[in-house]
Order: C-alpha cells, then structure tokens, then sequence
C-alpha cells in the first residue's frame, strides 16, 4: 500500500521553500519556523515529521545530482531531469539508483514535449527518486533490449527492474481512460505510486501548478496483465515485448 499524501501543509512549504531548485538559498531553520504557529501539538509533530523526511531526501538527491554532475553523466545540464547521453550513461543511470523514471523521447514527436512538462514537475518534489529523460536515437542498445515502439514511453524502474510502463498517454486520462492531447500531472504520479516507483503523493489533486491539459478520452485503457509482463531489467531483459498498441501515439521504428 502507498504511503499518505503529503500533508497540504508541508506541500505548501516546500513549494515556497523548494530545497533542491533553491539549493543556494536553502534555509531549513525558517523552513521550520512555517511550522511553529501551528496549534493543534499532534498536527505540528506530524507535519515536523513529514517535512523532515522530506528535507532528508532532498539533501540526498541534491548529493545524488552533485555525484552525477562530476562524473558527466549528462548531455543537458538539467539537474532535476538531465538527458542522458547514451546506452552506457543509461544503463549506469538505472543501476545506480535504486529508483528511478526514464522517459524514451524524441525532439519530433509533440507528445514527448508534453510528458517533459509533467516529469519535470514530478522531478522537482519527487526528490527520493532520479528521473532522466534520452532520446531514443541515441540508445539504439537499450531501445532493442526493452522493445520500445510507442513513443513517449515512460518506465519505472526499481533495483534496476522495469516496475511500471506508460505508452503515450495510456490510462491517463479520466477514469483511467487514455489521454487524448494531454492530462493531469496527478494521474502520472498516482500511476507510479501505485507500482512503488514513487514513495508516496505528493501533488495536490487540482494536478498542480499550470499542468493540465485534455485527459478525456473515449478509448479504452491499456490491458494491465500485459504491462505487467513486462517487468523486465535491461541488462538482461527480452527483447520482445508482447504488448502490440494500436492507438494515436508515434510509432518509433
């Protein structure tokens, strides 16, 4: 089961007081003092708690993205959401941190630019976990190993195993539909949450600041036995994927 969402509160602090996009500005005693007006003890303790688990995993990511900035792991210098530069970097990016979300992408595809938005958002608060986007030109490798055909593709991988696979806007739309043109940032995080890629929700449920986008759609949601079956790690995953998609996502071949 996933853990609570983040308290309203500590949300609301830690968007003002974002501890790895401000790094250099970075105070945690007046992080703190947001708290101390708080009447009700038992709310406090809990939110204390909460925002402080909160700190700990920003500081390790902030050690996590310096790590990788001194090894050139990257091609852009986004430190939240950096473009991995090849199958190597790719295969080091999975296997050397216990959680992580790659996006497969491509500059062409318009769909690629929308996920981009919604991962970035997720990046900034989602601090216990890396994220990372490549473009599958420069994978060939890896985009053979875990067979990806649709683009955008999301996976999830967790001790260096495929948890979760998101093809284009499969199942994220509302009702679990698939999303036509766009959908709510929420739904991704609820999606890899639920498979234990993400520790918990963090995002409000309004789908959070300036990312929305059509998420109706008439078509039916993906089968989830058969993303399921893929559970798979790159090293040594088939290179046959079974999942044959028929819908308005691009075809990368």
């Amino acid at each position: 089961m996933s853990a609570a969402p983040l308290d309203s509160v500590v949300s609301s602090i830690l968007d003002r007081n974002n501890p790895v996009t401000n790094s250099d500005d970075f105070d945690e005693d007046a992080i703190f003092e947001d708290l101390e007006n708080e009447d009700d003890s038992a709310y406090r303790s809990r939110r204390i708690e909460q925002l402080s688990a909160e700190l700990k995993s920003a500081q390790d990511a902030v050690r996590s993205i310096q790590r990788d900035a001194a090894s050139n792991i990257t091609t852009v210098h986004d430190a939240l959401y950096p473009t991995l530069s090849n199958d190597q970097v790719l295969l080091d990016f999975t296997t050397q941190n216990q959680r992580c979300v790659v996006h497969f992408a491509h500059p062409d595809f318009a769909k690629c630019g929308v996920m981009d938005e919604h991962l970035r958002l997720l990046a900034s608060r989602h601090y216990e976990v890396r994220f990372a986007r490549v473009d599958v030109r420069d994978c060939p490798f890896v985009v053979e190993k875990l067979n990806v055909r649709v683009l955008p593709c999301v996976i999830g991988f967790v001790d260096g195993v495929s948890a979760e696979r998101v093809l284009g806007f499969e199942g994220l739309g509302a009702g679990s539909r698939d999303g036509v043109k766009g959908f709510r940032t929420v739904e991704l995080e609820k999606r890899l949450v639920t498979k234990g890629v993400l520790s918990r929700r963090k995002l409000a449920e309004d789908g959070g600041p300036g990312i929305s986008g059509e998420a109706d759609s008439d078509s039916e949601s993906a089968d989830d036995s058969q993303r399921r079956s893929q559970r798979r790690t790159i090293r040594s995953g088939n290179a046959k994927n079974r999942h044959d998609t028929e819908d308005d996502d691009d075809d990368w071949d």
